[in-house]
């Protein structure tokens, strides 16, 4: 189960089909961003198409009160956009910010779109990665409502270990939906398990 750790085929698939047209267009230039860096805030209205060549970003909602709550991570080769920051209403959109050093590409959604539209092989790309985010979606949302926050977890240790130790804590954490104590409850129980 793609707790949204596991980066797939897709979205590398989809960076490579963008890739030449995007040259051609003179559009790809790749930037790069350090460690707690925002690719976009959730106020910003762009809807531009990020493309993550390398690094960590994590895509969050930050709540009235100022607290961050992990919508996904984006590891390595991603694709993901502020257009949903843009759409929501105030105080609903999400941002994206670098966990690691992070190199990437923006596009305009409309270039995006129209290349698409232009080309079989790219299309059949898009439809592939829109697929796997929506595959991802339903995952995480079967997680989140049928089984423990340990349970994922654990899920998460088991199918997602490497990515898992590059995340902070406080992170993970917001990821399962907990606090940072709870979280620190649940480690302590596991690796009481393991020693009982």
């Amino acid at each position: 189960m793609n707790l949204g750790l596991e980066t797939g085929d897709a979205a590398p698939a989809l960076i490579a089909a963008l890739r030449p047209r995007a040259e051609e267009a003179r559009l790809w230039a790749e930037r790069t961003l350090p460690k707690g860096a925002p690719i976009f805030a959730a106020a910003d209205g762009s809807d531009d198409v990020v493309l993550l060549l390398s690094g960590l970003v994590k895509l969050v909602y930050t709540t009235e009160a100022g607290e961050d709550w992990v919508k996904s991570f984006i590891l390595d080769q991603g694709v993901f956009s502020g257009r949903g920051a843009a759409d929501a209403a105030a105080g609903e959109g999400y941002g994206a910010v670098c966990l690691e050093p992070c190199r990437f590409v923006r596009l305009p959604r409309s270039f995006v779109e129209r290349s698409a539209a232009a080309d079989d092989n790219l299309r059949a790309a898009c439809a592939a990665f829109a697929a796997w985010v929506l595959a991802r979606k339903q995952a995480r949302e079967a997680a989140l409502l049928t089984m423990s926050p340990e349970a994922r977890y654990r899920m998460l240790r088991t199918g997602a270990a490497a990515a898992l130790a590059r995340l902070p804590q406080g992170d993970v954490a917001r990821f399962l939906g907990v606090t940072p104590v709870a979280f620190s409850r649940i480690k302590r129980r596991l690796q009481a398990d393991r020693q009982g």
